[in-house]
């Protein structure tokens, strides 16, 4: 997962994660100025470890929120990444130490509120 939060569109202002029971099972998007950007990850990719969704959910998160977790995730040796029923983001990185102590740093995000078609005419 490095990888992919090291290629995502930073000029997106929002990451979109959609878990799924069924494929594409894990997707990070963005929404760039060169356009819309789409990782997917399926559930029994040598870097999922386990996978467990009981239904489908997508919810975006402000990009500028997520940045301070990538110093974390940058050190860690793993990840664990899960979304509630409210949308609420826990990135959980494990991070072994130079005396080989076990760490871990959690990381929780709320998701971006949507704004429906009704508050889109009253603002525009």
């Amino acid at each position: 997962l490095k990888e992919a939060f090291s290629e995502l569109d930073m000029t997106s202002e929002v990451l979109q994660i959609l878990m799924s029971p069924d494929n594409p099972y894990f997707r990070l998007s963005t929404f760039g100025h060169a356009g819309s950007t789409h990782s997917d990850f399926p559930k029994d990719s040598d870097m999922v470890e386990s996978f467990e969704c009981q239904q489908t959910q997508t919810n975006r998160y402000k990009i500028s929120l997520l940045k301070p977790s990538t110093k974390a995730l940058q050190l860690s040796s793993k990840i664990s990444i899960r979304m509630d029923n409210r949308g609420f983001l826990s990135l959980q990185y494990m991070i072994i130490n130079e005396d080989g102590q076990v760490c871990f740093v959690e990381y929780l995000c709320a998701p971006d509120e949507e704004v429906d078609e009704e508050e889109e005419e009253e603002l525009g």
